[in-house]
């Protein structure tokens, strides 16, 4: 079934992008799955996204995949890891997309003043620390223009978010902190958000204030 559904799907013809999803997994470097990858798309399309701002690179793919799906789209995206954000800079550098994609290296949050002078954003989308993901929320969320969407990534954490006494030692921390951020995106006044059960899990929220 998912080789029949992936000759559905739409996906732009780049060799830039068969060659990042090559090294990512060579690397063991995540990226986000199709499925989640195909809906936040959709979301994108639907909300007629054109300013998109993205906390965590990686090395480019989703922002080179948000880029690559609207010609009038401009993808704002930080990566804080120096090694992903120069591998980012040179799978991004050969891409017909590059000027679509601006691509700032550090802390998100060492960015908020640069940021806030190219607000608002039609869109919001986080793919970076889990730990750090109602901060996240909380800082860049008012650069995104009332009306706009929020997508989080990562919201089931493998599972381990919806019972993280049962998670690996290692993993409880995260997958409590994980839990928690679920339970406050879900009943924050100002946010309307749905969990999605495709790739590790996908909040999307609208903003309505």
């Amino acid at each position: 079934m998912k080789a029949y559904l992936d000759t559905l799907q739409n996906k732009p013809d780049l060799s830039e992008l068969e060659r990042m999803r090559a090294y990512a997994e060579k690397a063991n470097i995540p990226i986000l799955e199709e499925d989640s990858m195909q809906l936040l798309l959709q979301v994108l399309t639907l909300t007629a996204a054109r300013h998109v701002l993205e906390i965590g690179s990686a090395i480019g793919y989703s922002a080179l995949r948000m880029a690559a799906s609207d010609k009038g789209r401009n993808v704002t995206t930080i990566e804080r890891d120096r090694h992903r954000y120069e591998q980012a800079h040179l799978f991004l550098a050969d891409s017909c997309y590059n000027r679509s994609i601006t691509l700032l290296y550090g802390d998100a949050f060492n960015h908020v003043d640069t940021l806030a002078e190219k607000q608002p954003y039609d869109a919001l989308f986080i793919d970076a620390a889990k730990g750090h993901n109602k901060a996240f929320i909380e800082t860049f969320t008012p650069f995104v223009k009332t009306g706009g969407v929020i997508i989080v990534d990562n919201v089931f954490l493998r599972g381990w978010a919806a019972e993280p006494d049962n998670a690996p030692e290692r993993l409880q921390n995260i997958a409590k902190k994980v839990h928690d951020f679920n339970q406050w995106l879900r009943d924050h006044p100002h946010l309307d958000t749905w969990f999605h059960p495709v790739g590790d899990g996908l909040a999307v929220s609208f903003k309505f204030y």
